[in-house]
């Protein structure tokens, strides 16, 4: 790989590195990322189980130990954001389910995380926005559809 190409994908990759790095805090005090992203993913899945979630479940889907949810679960119940019940169809598991001062933390943080990215449209204008847009998507698509063992092995190949 040539020294431009090379400085190029530095820079391409310290940029989504960037954003990465940009959406560990959470837009609303006293509330952790972490935390924010388990209230979200419960409401997703009580979307189609309006029973709950079991902590098993949530970690499964968050990619993450039970050990590391029941600890965020266990904050986030000591606030009442959301609470335990016993499953009516095994009570040998719990269901974790949201309350409704949960519900309206995660309506407040999409309202937040709307505004910010409201303010974005503004400042890039409908032009920049849309190329963003369509960059973003043709990027994800390739990321997606490439697997790193290919990207390696094309990148080692000469042409």
């Amino acid at each position: 790989m040539e020294n431009g190409q090379r400085e190029l994908t530095q820079k391409l990759m310290d940029a989504f590195s960037r954003f990465r790095r940009l959406h560990r805090g959470s837009p609303l005090p006293g509330i952790k990322h972490s935390e924010l992203r388990i209230l979200f993913r419960l409401k997703k899945i009580m979307t189609t189980n309006e029973r709950g979630a079991r902590i098993s479940e949530l970690s499964k889907v968050m990619r993450v130990t039970s050990p590391t949810v029941t600890q965020l679960v266990n904050g986030l119940e000591e606030r009442g954001l959301v609470e335990r019940n016993v499953d009516p169809n095994d009570r040998r598991s719990i269901l974790v389910t949201l309350t409704q001062e949960g519900e309206a933390v995660i309506q407040e943080a999409a309202d937040a995380f709307f505004a910010e990215f409201s303010s974005l449209v503004l400042y890039l204008g409908e032009e920049k926005t849309m190329q963003l847009i369509e960059l973003l998507t043709e990027s994800f698509d390739f990321l997606r559809n490439n697997s790193h063992a290919k990207i390696v092995g094309d990148m080692g190949s000469k042409e």
